[in-house]
């Protein structure tokens, strides 16, 4: 044999040849199984550990052991609590909220007690309890001794028969996933099951809930680990079979070193973009998933924690967003403002940018360094400080209209306005943000604040853009005798255009969720037009939207607006916010020459 045709030597030994779905169906039984087949022992280490690390967390987080003693009967079976289906059980009225058993129902069922009957419960003398106040009842001697604490749950006291072990038993994984199907189960507690009792929408001694949102967000971080454990064992399948592949035709095993470094070579762009993908993962990818998820819930302020279980509720959200006629006007005229508020805000902000830019950088200009310090001042000071101040001065009684009455011209702005369709009304004073008849002024005002704080950025990179033309193309320019005007359509625009759409594209997406601009400034308001909002949508109070509010802002207002929390109403706008603006930033990205290849 010559030397071209010798194999290469590796450290480990080669196996006779075998069919490649050998190794193949060894790890997908058992993650490693096939790595060890093809004699690669470091590897199928490696992935073997993989499942003894799921296993060892899933039974540390968990009891398994005490329900497998249980079951065994080694341990005493405790109970202390009744899981019930609450939507059977338990009916809620947005007045009284009762539970919702009735005096001649059949209450061996509900206690889980098939030895008593309604007739043993009717001969009970319940008068004292009713009579008893809870703090009273607390201090009773009969609670302190004969009230059991007990540690463990009953499992098995459903009233359809169903065991809720994992619940009760299960750990980290088991517990996630039974936690995103089911979003949580009602419990009773044992000694007090039975009594009639008010909700209110709080919890009590006798009802609680698990909290549905706990276990929606531990279900999600679930759900990522299982999915990486399956690429995972989807990749210890695919690597098995490739390498009995490799062994079939070399007749030699590769070394562990050797996958090291061909996992390096081919793979160490994605490797040094590792940590990154994981904080993106955990602080980006899975948030967006709960507030997705939240949008195919009933979860809004009418459901209480600890009382009620947030539940599945399909695509009922979207449909009251989308197809209600009352929301969809509401959110027509949200959505249009939002869109014209981007496109202007970030038009005006480069345009006065690139005006700035070719001032300063105008040779006629002298004490360049001293004009860029002063135009970049309102960048440099912060944003809100900024908002604020600009939100005193556009007061009834702020600085603007203090300058208008010393100067007398306050009549006159007034009037002025008001024949531009600025203002509804030639008041005096004059009303910047309120009230209804003052939206368009709000409008006004909102962008012209706005323009004053983004300018100085755009003026700043247009100064890095123009400093990056060659002066060749000017020279050449001159010498053909072209005017300014025709050098600034030939050179200098499409030059600082192809650098800086991408950003002015990012500033379009950036105005489209600028919340701090709306919400410091105005609040949203002022108020619509009260014959302008429909009846039914009234209702909403404080979370329905302003004149000037965005789509962010009334996010905003239907999430955190006490009593009228509507989160996922909110979470389906939050999906078509990022729809809207995702799709557009990479449709203009993509189509962009800052992006393509060479210049294409």
């Amino acid at each position: 044999m010559s030397e071209n045709t010798k194999p290469i030597k590796s450290s480990a030994k080669a196996s006779g040849k075998l069919h490649p779905a050998i190794p193949g169906i060894g790890s997908f039984l058992l993650m490693g199984v096939g790595q060890a087949i093809n004699k690669n022992w470091i590897k199928a280490l490696c992935f073997f550990l993989i499942p003894v690390l799921v296993l060892v967390v899933e039974f540390s987080s968990s009891n398994w052991g005490k329900y497998i003693k249980m079951q065994s009967g080694s341990m005493d079976e405790y109970i202390s609590q009744q899981v019930v289906d609450y939507g059977e059980y338990a009916a809620i009225d947005e007045e009284a909220d009762y539970l919702g058993i009735e005096g001649e129902d059949d209450w061996s069922a509900f206690f889980g007690d098939e030895e008593s009957s309604d007739e043993e419960y009717a001969e009970e003398d319940w008068s004292d309890f009713f009579e008893t106040s809870d703090e009273e009842y607390y201090e009773d001697e009969y609670y302190e001794e004969e009230v059991p604490q007990y540690e463990y749950p009953r499992y098995d006291l459903s009233p359809n028969g169903e065991k809720y072990v994992v619940r009760d038993f299960g750990g980290f994984f088991t517990k996630g996933l039974w936690g995103l199907v089911t979003l949580g189960r009602v419990v009773i507690d044992q000694e007090y099951a039975g009594k009639i009792m008010t909700l209110n929408n709080y919890t009590t001694r006798w009802l609680t809930a698990d909290n549905s949102t706990v276990l929606l967000g531990n279900g999600l971080i679930t759900l990522v680990f299982v999915i990486l454990y399956i690429m995972a064992w989807v990749l210890c399948i695919v690597d098995a079979v490739k390498e009995r592949k490799s062994i079939n035709e070399t007749g030699v095993a590769e070394s562990f070193k050797d996958f090291v470094k061909r996992l390096w070579s081919n793979a160490y762009v994605y490797i040094m973009l590792m940590p990154a993908f994981i904080l993106i993962l955990f602080f980006t990818l899975i948030p967006f998933l709960y507030t997705f998820i939240i949008a195919f819930t009933n979860y809004t302020y009418r459901i209480k924690l600890g009382a009620a279980l947030v539940e599945w509720a399909g695509f009922s959200a979207f449909g009251q967003a989308v197809t209600d006629p009352e929301w969809l006007s509401i959110f027509a005229k949200v959505f249009l403002w939002t869109v014209f508020w981007a496109f202007m805000s970030s038009f005006t902000v480069y345009s006065l940018g690139f005006v700035n830019a070719l001032v300063i950088e105008s040779p006629m200009v002298k004490g360049k360094k001293i004009w860029r310090t002063i135009l970049i001042l309102p960048w440099a000071i912060p944003g809100l400080i900024t908002l604020m101040l600009f939100k005193n001065a556009f007061n009834k009684d702020g600085l603007i209209n203090q300058i208008l009455w010393a100067t007398g011209s306050m009549e006159s702005v007034s009037n002025f306005l008001y024949s531009i369709g600025l203002q509804g009304k030639a008041d005096v004073p004059i009303f910047w943000f309120d009230p209804w008849y003052n939206g368009n002024l709000a409008k006004f005002c909102v962008i012209f604040v706005n323009l004053w704080l983004g300018a100085p950025f755009h003026m700043m990179m247009i100064i890095g853009c123009l400093a990056t033309i060659p002066k060749d193309l000017y020279e050449a320019a001159n010498i053909d005798g072209a005017t300014g005007w025709q050098r600034f359509k030939a050179i200098t625009l499409p030059s600082v255009l192809s650098a800086t759409i991408p950003s002015l594209i990012m500033t379009f997406s950036f105005n489209f969720n600028n919340f701090g601009a709306i919400y410091f400034l105005t609040g949203g308001g002022p108020a619509w037009n009260p014959s302008q909002v429909p009846d039914t949508m009234r209702v909403l109070g404080s979370s329905l939207p302003g004149q000037t509010d965005i789509l962010i802002s009334w996010i905003y207002k239907l999430s955190f607006t006490k009593n009228s929390e509507m989160f996922n109403v909110a979470a389906v706008y939050s999906i078509f916010i990022f729809l809207i603006v995702g799709g557009f930033a990479v449709y203009s990205l993509l189509r962009s020459k800052s992006f393509s290849e060479d210049g294409e």
